[in-house]
């Protein structure tokens, strides 16, 4: 093995020393000559940006494929003189340049010395690749969400039949916006709008209306109107955005679209509940949802007053024919009540006389009975209260007392039947036939 020759090798001042111009002049030669002619180089538009001169700038990045992660990044310039024709093309297709869009470009390999730069210098476009990339995409993405089982999972979603609490994302003061609220608030009716201030164009617009719809999810809402104005299909990027389509399909209540392209149908269109073409259409659809509801309550009340009237009729001939009938049949109950009455007086009375009859002889003889009886009765009495009179004269204590004999109690009052019940000192009563003694033992 051979050791090559160190710079530091020998005299250094006999090595060849360039200046920095010098060396950008060599690197510049190197590159055209490695490439003499325009290139085609594809890639995803980042950073773009127009300087005052009206010259146009930006990254021309490559990313992963399982990452959106940047694997490559060169700066393009594409100068105003080249701008009309680019600009054309694009239009032409319903495209323009901004962040977020893939194009395949034709530019010039360019190094330019005075800043040491390498950059490409784009001279022209290929509309097609772009279309058929935001296509392709489109379709890969639709077929996914569909093997997955949730492309129509919001369209699912019941609508309310009077959607007046609404949500939106929109671009605040935009013509958008402006046009659906105008929509809503010419009907009348009391739509109550939650907006999420969000622009839905540009760099990272995916991510920010994302941002709005999870933010609505939180609150009380019928629907979620999501709307912009026209612009280039390159514009409607974010709206084919797997991200913006998966949280679309997260929503809790239904996503209406009002996206105002034509032509073109985003995958956000496809997986909401409803697509309209335009915001004004968007609010118009809330606003017949409403109106609907509206006319259904105005022709069920139409209906329970003719409803109404039709039994109020018949109530009423049926009742004249019962009045009717009531006026015919009531004289002739009326006599054939009065007809029965006169004969249970009639029988009454009679009945009446009979039993006055007889229970006068019954009386009679009851009275004559119980005259007997009593006499029998008192004469029983008198013999038996004689006898009573008698005996208790006999018990009566006073006749004992008055043949001489006492009855003595205690200071409790006890009748003392023997000296062992009273002690020395003890006061004692005695009752006569005449009056009463008071005395003290002294002894028993």
């Amino acid at each position: 093995m051979v050791d090559q020759p160190s710079l530091l090798d020998g005299d250094p001042a006999a090595e060849p020393t360039l200046g920095v111009a010098e060396l950008n002049e060599t690197i510049n030669a190197a590159v055209s000559d490695a490439f003499p002619r325009a290139v085609w180089v594809r890639g995803e538009i980042q950073a773009l940006h127009v300087s005052r001169n009206q010259h146009s700038y930006f990254e021309l990045v490559e990313k992963h494929e399982r990452r959106d992660q940047v694997r490559a990044a060169i700066r393009v310039a594409l100068f105003r003189d080249d701008r009309p024709s680019v600009n054309k093309a694009l239009r032409d297709a319903g495209l323009r340049l901004a962040d977020g869009v893939e194009v395949r470009i034709r530019a010039r390999v360019d190094f330019w010395p005075p800043a040491g730069r390498l950059q490409l210098v784009m001279s022209a476009v290929d509309p097609s690749f772009t279309v058929g990339r935001l296509a392709a995409d489109r379709d890969r993405l639709l077929r996914t969400l569909a093997a997955e089982g949730i492309l129509e999972r919001n369209a699912s979603r019941r609508l309310a039949i009077v959607p007046l609490r609404v949500g939106l994302v929109a671009s605040g003061g935009s013509a958008a916006y402006r046009d659906f609220l105008d929509g809503l608030e010419a009907s009348g009716y009391a739509f109550h709008v939650a907006h999420c201030d969000v622009r839905v164009q540009g760099a990272a617009a995916s991510h920010r209306i994302v941002w709005a719809l999870r933010r609505l999810a939180d609150r009380e809402l019928d629907v979620i109107v999501v709307v912009r104005g026209g612009g280039a299909r390159s514009d409607l990027a974010p709206f084919d955005a797997e991200i913006v389509a998966r949280a679309i399909t997260e929503m809790p209540v239904p996503v209406v679209t009002g996206i105002g392209h034509e032509t073109d149908r985003t995958v956000a269109d496809e997986v909401a509940h409803t697509s309209t073409k335009t915001p004004t259409a968007a609010a118009a659809l809330l606003v017949e949802t409403v109106e609907a509801y509206v006319e259904r309550l105005a022709w069920v009340a139409h209906r329970l007053s003719v409803r109404a009237r039709g039994i109020n009729a018949l109530a009423r001939r049926e009742l004249a024919g019962a009045a009717g009938r009531l006026r015919r049949a009531v004289p002739a109950a009326l006599d054939r009540e009065r007809r029965t009455v006169d004969g249970q007086r009639r029988r009454a009375l009679e009945l009446g006389r009979r039993g006055t009859r007889s229970g006068t002889a019954a009386l009679a003889r009851r009275r004559d009975a119980v005259g007997v009886s009593a006499r029998r009765g008192l004469r029983a009495a008198t013999t038996r209260l004689d006898g009573a009179d008698a005996r208790l004269r006999a018990l009566d204590p006073r006749r004992v007392l008055e043949r001489g004999y006492t009855i003595t109690r205690d200071e409790q009052g006890a009748i003392v039947r023997a000296a062992a019940d009273v002690a020395p000192g003890s006061a004692l009563e005695t009752e006569t036939a005449v009056g009463r003694v008071r005395s003290r033992v002294e002894e028993p």
